[in-house]
């Protein structure tokens, strides 16, 4: 399966449900935003997952995602991306 690995601001999330439909998913939407290090599959799979708006190319997808990492703050995610040479998103 093919994905991508990049860095982007995300909130917490509980299921793939989210927020709306999802009250487990309500209380983690309280936390915020930060920066997390997610997988994103350009092809969906036989599991339910969230799903992010991302750029391949000129070409925006809506991908399914797990996140892999949470960043403390923002500098130690800029330092992950630089080192491990990974896009990380700021939008």
């Amino acid at each position: 399966m093919e994905f991508i690995k990049l860095i982007k601001r995300m909130p917490y999330i509980h299921c793939a449900r989210g927020p709306l439909r999802c009250e487990k998913c309500k209380e983690f939407e309280k936390k915020g935003e930060d920066f997390a290090l997610i997988k994103v599959y350009l092809k969906s799979g036989d599991i339910a997952r969230p799903m992010t708006e991302i750029y391949v190319g000129c070409q925006r997808i809506f991908g399914e995602y797990n996140v892999i990492k949470r960043f403390a703050n923002d500098k130690e995610a800029k330092q992950y991306a630089l080192k491990n040479r990974i896009e990380i998103i700021f939008s």
